[in-house]
């Protein structure tokens, strides 16, 4: 390209030659002439619409032409997906309307619980906090809320994986490995006991700690915690010590001996949950932008190196769709073990194999390789 035709760069270079002529610097001094030619390119941008008519004009002419493109691309993935998987979808659904169904079972159980026992709220505080929850009542609606959150999450990859979004859903499988993860770990010591549950409970003064770290290293001015909270933080430094506000501190009852920090593939392993290693990784490439990752979207189809929307990946939808619905269900399982066990209420444990059995019919939908007749 001639520079010379570049209207920016004309633009930018008559700025910086008439800063020389007025004496603002000279020409031989190299560091100013590049801080001010960066800075007139910066304006020459800024006024690129005057500088650059028709090229704008152009541009928005393209942007116009992509838009039917856009939306023809994204129908036709979502038709070859919906041909492929239809009814592995119909069956993934149906393990979301199951899990869906459970956690309002869940939830009209612990209501049913705190009614009969109208003290069990009062008795049972986070480290005797004034109205702050603890012990069972905690534990029970901090798995209603892991359960929740992966329903939401389980939506999310049916989503996505229907429009041919493949890596955001190896990322949110990642996600719903963790709440798996979470929610086995707080019941490692027994479905009753709460002593995990009431740390990993008192874990968000940790977290608002580090937030606080993190805000003041940019110069953000932050005030410290205030009221409940900080009651909650000191009492949590008194009975388990700063080792607790470390990486995962609220797992170390689960590891007798070893102080924190705890890294999340020890909790992982020691719940048995490692052999699902592979898949989380595999989220982790597609939630990072790790070299490997951005070069394995080269693609040389239609004219472009990388795609920019969503793709067709058969093999991805098969394999994730299949794990995220067994995720799904280790939660809702987890979650209703631990509320049944605590409010004795016994019979919502039959749910479970009305889980399980969604999720089969599921999983062998997608490991047949779908089109079946």
């Amino acid at each position: 390209m001639d520079l010379e035709s570049s209207a920016l760069l004309k633009f930018a270079l008559d700025a910086v030659n008439s800063a020389i002529a007025r004496g603002e610097f000279t020409a031989q001094d190299d560091e100013q002439v590049s801080n001010a030619l960066l800075q007139a390119m910066t304006q020459a941008i800024e006024q690129s619409r005057e500088l650059t008519p028709g090229n704008h004009e152009r541009f928005r002419r393209s942007i116009e032409k992509r838009k039917p493109i856009r939306q023809r691309s994204m129908a036709k993935v979502r038709r070859s997906n919906l041909r492929r998987w239809g009814r592995g979808l119909r069956y993934y659904t149906n393990c979301l309307a199951t899990a869906e169904a459970m956690n309002k079972m869940l939830e009209d159980c612990i209501r049913e619980w705190v009614r009969g026992d109208s003290t069990v709220m009062q008795k049972e505080r986070l480290l005797g906090v004034k109205n702050t929850m603890g012990g069972r009542p905690l534990k029970c609606l901090t798995m209603l809320a892991l359960q929740s959150r992966a329903c939401s999450i389980g939506n999310e990859i049916f989503l996505l994986a229907e429009h041919g979004f493949s890596e955001a859903v190896k990322a949110r499988t990642r996600s719903l490995h963790e709440l798996m993860v979470i929610a086995d770990s707080l019941s490692v010591r027994g479905e009753g006991d709460t002593v995990v549950s009431d740390r990993y409970g008192a874990w968000t003064v940790a977290e608002a700690r580090k937030e606080l770290r993190a805000l003041s290293a940019l110069g953000v001015t932050t005030e410290p915690l205030s009221g409940q909270d900080a009651e909650l933080e000191k009492r949590a430094e008194a009975a388990w010590g700063t080792d607790f506000f470390k990486q995962n501190g609220w797992a170390a009852p689960l590891f007798p001996g070893r102080r924190p920090p705890i890294p999340f593939s020890d909790i992982e392993k020691l719940v048995g949950r490692d052999h699902r290693r592979g898949y989380y990784l595999a989220g982790n490439d597609a939630i990072h932008a790790g070299p490997s990752a951005l070069t394995s979207r080269a693609r040389f189809r239609d004219g472009a190196i990388f795609p920019t929307i969503n793709e067709v990946h058969h093999e991805t939808t098969r394999t994730f769709l299949a794990v995220a619905a067994i995720t799904l269900s280790d939660v809702c399982i987890a979650a209703c073990k631990a509320i049944a066990s605590i409010t004795e209420d016994f019979d919502v444990l039959f749910a479970i194999k009305t889980m399980k059995d969604a999720v089969e019919m599921a999983r062998a939908e997608f490991e047949s390789g779908g089109m079946r007749a």
